[in-house]
């Protein structure tokens, strides 16, 4: 019997998943009930915990919807984003001993380790996922590569420079620093993957691909969400200390205008990886567009 599929959903009434996709979803159910009632020591891990599930969740339904995914079809670089995770966050965990952002309550360090290393994972699965319902490709342009790759290297080192100021701002300027603390690094780094030959949104841009900055940007802010729907029920939590600089309006427990932040953060994540993939894997990868 032949099966169609409308969105999810097929003409038997399944939903479509990899069986992961479903251990997804119950480690969130636990997860969200658990926020209630605080049975240890799954409060603790909760991050862990529904992060795991998000992962596995958002990694089946690319797969639904593409027949490939990064953990069915890449799990050399799933493991590889879990690793450089930690190291990636650990540079925000040190921008924030200079502008004293935000800090942990109820938290054990230890379980921080296997909290951080969800971050990278959770973003580039959201970037796959947006990226496979093609969002945004609708302003894409075909265009030749530009042919004077020494010209445009050149005129990239300003930006890098540049970049490399901003992404220190925030041990410089301490508090201050925090309006570059999201977009530093993706700053130095977009030009310096240009430079090298790597996955940047300058190149892309250069042949008239514009979606992957509205894809990775959309990324971030999902990301930022949902980690802080699941931060406000938490019993370990994050708490910020900056104060609303706009409107006296939170989003659970953030300001609404620190949901910008998360738009560069998307698109560092990007180019974080992208620095990194360049040297691990020389095959292309078209879910992440690198």
């Amino acid at each position: 019997m032949q099966t169609v599929t409308y969105g999810f959903c097929t003409s038997k009434g399944l939903f479509m998943l990899k069986w992961y996709g479903y251990l997804g979803l119950l480690l969130i159910l636990l997860a969200e009930i658990n926020f209630h009632y605080v049975v240890q020591p799954f409060a603790d891990w909760y991050i862990v915990i529904i992060w795991t599930g998000y992962i596995l969740l958002a990694d089946s339904l690319v797969y639904h919807i593409k027949g490939k995914s990064l953990i069915s079809s890449y799990p050399k670089e799933i493991l590889s984003m879990a690793v450089l995770s930690l190291p990636f966050w650990l540079i925000f965990e040190f921008y924030n001993f200079f502008t004293h952002s935000w800090y942990y309550v109820n938290y054990l360090w230890y379980v921080h380790i296997f909290d951080f290393i969800t971050i990278l994972p959770a973003v580039m699965e959201t970037f796959t996922l947006v990226r496979a319902l093609k969002l945004g490709t609708r302003f894409d342009s075909a265009r030749r590569a530009i042919k004077s790759k020494s010209a445009n290297a050149f005129s990239a080192k300003l930006p890098v420079a540049i970049g490399l100021v901003l992404m220190l701002s925030p041990i410089v300027l301490g508090p201050v620093g925090v309006l570059f603390m999201w977009s530093g690094i993706g700053l130095f780094l977009d030009p310096l993957n240009y430079i090298t030959g790597r996955a940047s949104l300058l190149q892309k841009a250069s042949i008239g691909i514009k979606s992957t900055i509205l894809q990775a940007s959309v990324a971030g802010l999902i990301m930022g969400f949902f980690w802080e729907f699941w931060n406000y029920q938490a019993y370990p939590q994050w708490v910020y200390t900056m104060p609303s600089l706009i409107i006296n309006v939170k989003i659970f427990a953030m300001p609404v205008e620190g949901y910008i932040g998360y738009i560069p953060f998307g698109i560092t994540c990007f180019l974080f990886y992208a620095f990194f993939r360049h040297g691990l894997f020389k095959n292309k990868n078209d879910l992440l567009a690198m």
